[in-house]
């Protein structure tokens, strides 16, 4: 078997696990607003449980009520035990072992005194400075970790974890960089583990001597002044001393969080090599292992070497809820894999989003859109309005023939949703190849991950039974000729032009270039650039993408953007764009607008004055607008037409494929 060791049976504290695979904690928001489990966090695990993880560490619960996130779960009482009994008996009847995770969310979020820490250190996210936790306040959260460690022990979880990395509550203790206190709980490695002790022994007292303990260590804060390698393996060292039965091992903390959850941009395993440290320090503590550790191949590499004992996953289950049985069936071609863009972590920005759970770009279905009667059914009846593969695919009891007009990602999910229904779809795309934006996306150097969602699509829609036509553009003749029942449009968007002064004349100033145009690949991308001054107008993905790309390409490349740079990224990928524009030695000029295009330079506003740009070229990167030409095409036809996509309203990835899904559950309640 191509897996064994990723899929052999194995034991961890004691107990048997069918396989090395841990699945580690993600805020779902799939609670309700008070903090219980729901059907919808049911079916969630049931859906990942054919076969499941050999471990499967619930997500972060709240020990107390006073910060929590949206829907999170919570065990501060009682109330909150029949639901977590269901979830961990839900657990074990797949064959997995159960944990669950103790936590807080530390600095970042407010309390009912405002926000608290270990020292009065600002955070980079909002550069508010807290106020210094008392030692008081922590022995209360000492015991409030006690009494629901004690509760997670009677809910029928085989163990705990404690979360020490990302920032959170115990993390910051952990850190000299967010702990310079000069009491007993600060300044010595010895010192700043104290606190997370005196919790693991709290717990210990409440349950028994033997609950088993997974604790989640931040490796190192990658940081001057932060957590070094060197500290971490001291500090690890201490808490097995306490009955630390394993690590679970992140990196990053708080200001360099995309250690712990790696974005496209960076390589595989970026923490590969910090681990090896820790297994050389501390040989007999298992290790479990994660970090963007996705390929399967490369997982089961890591094992065979020794490096860790586990594998932690859980974008890639997000992702695909069959990895692990696809895994089993050894056809690692069909995964659906994760594309690292983070949209799952953008949730906040997202107001469609409000009341449902987590989001995904490449499995948008992951908590399809509930009705409020659907809403309050039991696990057992969402099952069946959803069948198991968790697609949507819902029969329809009146066959549609449905044509749609491109296959960029919404054209390509509302095709494959609606086919898998019943329909008779076929898709017809103007271009020579399927994609749209998306390819462009997935073309620069960094994004082979992005690279894997489109011939995945492709697949889906043709195994559902879509009909693609490429080189085929959508027209009036054309649907009248066809007379489908329902044409969707996801005919997508084209580039924003700048209504700017030039006095010169277009034809006669700097060559001018669209961003998306650089690149797919353009010839100004492709000539020789050294030297060559190249003004980019727009600071958010396509304009950093460009600007950077033709900096190292030899340009010199001035970036101008009217507000913040990277506004509306994930802080994970803004920071290390922020690090490739530096590295390019891209100059940057934000809270700037551009106010004329003249015959060798431009002229850029900002605050009252102008600064002149040499520019032989101009790359314009300021958005898109939507283009949705066959409205006024089918007006008179009779013909029912809809929209998703860019050309419904301009939106991202995940808004494209969150658009096919919606649009197909509206579709099978009208044709059940």
């Amino acid at each position: 078997m191509a897996f064994e060791r990723l899929l052999e049976r194995a034991e961890l504290f004691g107990m048997s696990l069918t396989n090395r695979i841990v699945m580690t904690p993600l805020q779902t928001r799939a609670g309700d607003e008070d903090g219980h489990v729901t059907p919808e966090l049911a079916l969630w695990h049931e859906r990942r449980a054919h076969p499941g993880p050999g471990l499967v560490v619930v997500q972060q619960t709240f020990a107390w009520p006073a910060i929590k996130l949206a829907r999170g779960l919570a065990l501060w009482d009682d109330c909150f035990l029949p639901g977590m009994k269901r979830l961990a008996d839900l657990l074990h009847a797949s064959g997995s072992r159960a944990f669950l995770q103790l936590g807080g969310s530390g600095s970042r979020r407010e309390g009912t005194k405002g926000i608290m820490a270990p020292s009065p250190v600002p955070g980079s996210w909002n550069m508010k400075v807290p106020r210094e936790m008392s030692i008081e306040e922590m022995e209360r959260f000492t015991l409030l970790y006690a009494e629901a460690g004690e509760r997670a022990m009677r809910a029928g979880f085989d163990g705990f974890s404690l979360q020490g990395t990302a920032g959170k509550f115990l993390a910051q203790f952990l850190s000299p960089h967010s702990n310079r206190r000069s009491d007993e709980f600060g300044g010595s490695a010895e010192n700043r583990v104290r606190f997370p002790r005196m919790v693991i022994r709290a717990i210990r007292k409440r349950t028994r001597p033997d609950f088993p303990l997974l604790f989640r260590i931040n490796a190192s804060d990658f940081m001057e002044g932060g957590l070094s390698l060197a500290q971490g393996i001291e500090q690890a060292r201490l808490l097995t001393e306490d009955g630390c039965c394993a690590l679970l091992f992140g990196g990053g903390g708080q200001e360099r969080l995309w250690y712990g959850a790696p974005p496209y941009m960076m390589e595989d395993a970026p923490l590969l090599d910090a681990a090896r440290r820790y297994r050389e320090a501390l040989p007999d503590v298992p290790l479990v292992f994660g970090g963007k550790t996705h390929d399967p191949f490369l997982a089961e590499s890591i094992l065979r070497d020794g490096v860790a004992d586990f594998i932690a996953m859980m974008r890639p289950l997000l992702a695909d809820p069959d990895y692990i049985l696809k895994l089993t069936e050894n056809r690692p071609e069909d995964i659906r894999a994760c594309a690292c863009c983070m949209n799952c972590q953008t949730w906040e920005r997202r107001p469609r989003l409000a009341g449902r759970g987590i989001a995904c770009t490449v499995n948008p279905e992951v908590f399809f859109p509930l009705s409020a009667q659907e809403r309050g059914r039991e696990t057992a009846e969402l099952a069946k309005l959803h069948e198991r593969d968790g697609e949507g695919n819902v029969p329809a009891e009146r066959s549609l023939s449905v044509l749609v007009a491109g296959g960029g990602l919404a054209g390509l999910k509302t095709a494959q949703l609606l086919a898998r229904q019943g329909h008779q779809v076929r898709l017809h795309e103007r271009a020579a190849s399927l994609g749209g934006q998306w390819a462009v996306a997935a073309a620069s150097a960094g994004h082979e991950r992005y690279r894997t969602l489109l011939p995945c699509l492709e697949r889906a829609a043709r195994e559902a039974g879509v009909e693609i036509l490429l080189r085929s553009r959508v027209d009036r003749a054309l649907v009248e000729r066809e007379r489908p029942d329902l044409v969707i449009a996801a005919t997508g968007a084209l580039p924003r032009r700048l209504d700017v002064d030039c006095p010169c004349g277009e034809e006669n100033g700097p060559t001018r270039h669209f961003g998306m145009d650089v690149l797919r690949g353009s010839a100004l991308a492709e000539q020789e650039l050294s030297g060559r001054n190249i003004v980019v107008v727009g600071g958010r993905y396509i304009g950093i993408e460009a600007a950077c790309l033709l900096a190292e390409r030899g340009a010199k490349v001035s970036l101008v953007e009217r507000d913040n740079l990277a506004a509306g990224t994930v802080p994970r990928i803004r920071s290390l764009l922020f690090l490739r524009l530096e590295k390019a030695g891209v100059r940057l000029y934000p809270h700037s607008s551009l106010f004329r295009i003249c015959s060798r330079h431009v002229e850029i506003a900002h605050g009252g004055g102008l600064f002149f740009l040499d520019a032989d070229d101009v790359v314009m990167a300021v958005g898109t607008v939507p283009c949705h030409p066959l409205q006024k095409e089918l007006a008179g036809t009779g013909i029912r037409l809809r929209e998703v996509g860019d050309c419904k309203g301009i939106g991202d990835a995940l808004d494209a494929m969150l658009d096919a899904v919606e649009l197909a559950e509206e579709l099978r309640r009208e044709t059940r």
